[in-house]
């Protein structure tokens, strides 16, 4: 009887275990596209610009280090406006340089708007990435 009952315990705890795992992979989503991916967006994708319509807290903090979303508008320059959002990592000292109605160079893919490049940089917050 106390072998089954160490073994429910054991089953339980690598349940649990892969839950918080899987929970904290999905929470963090990694740090964007691979530069594969960017150039791929960069040679293939259409110019546009993406403007920031909403920048909420998401409540999650790694490192003191504030996760927030970013909704966009993305205005290619042929093609259909596309609202998006995304999350990101972001120290608390960038955030004075990103407000609301700011606009910043995007690269798209036609039909595919996950594949859609966001170029902080050119808008002088590359750092906060």
């Amino acid at each position: 009887m106390k072998k089954n009952s160490k073994a429910r315990v054991a089953i339980i705890v690598c349940i649990s275990l892969g839950l918080l795992l899987w929970s904290l992979i999905s929470t963090f989503p990694g740090s964007g596209p691979s530069a594969k991916e960017k150039e791929f967006i960069m040679e293939n994708g259409i110019k546009g610009i993406a403007s920031l319509l909403a920048v909420e807290r998401t409540g999650t903090t790694v490192n003191n280090i504030h996760q927030y979303a970013f909704s966009f508008r993305v205005q290619p320059d042929s093609g259909s406006a596309f609202e998006m959002v995304r999350k990101k990592l972001i120290d608390p000292i960038y955030m004075p340089g990103i407000s609301v109605g700011m606009r910043i160079p995007a690269y798209t893919i036609p039909g595919n708007e996950d594949q859609t490049l966001i170029l902080w940089e050119k808008a002088g917050i590359g750092d906060a990435f």
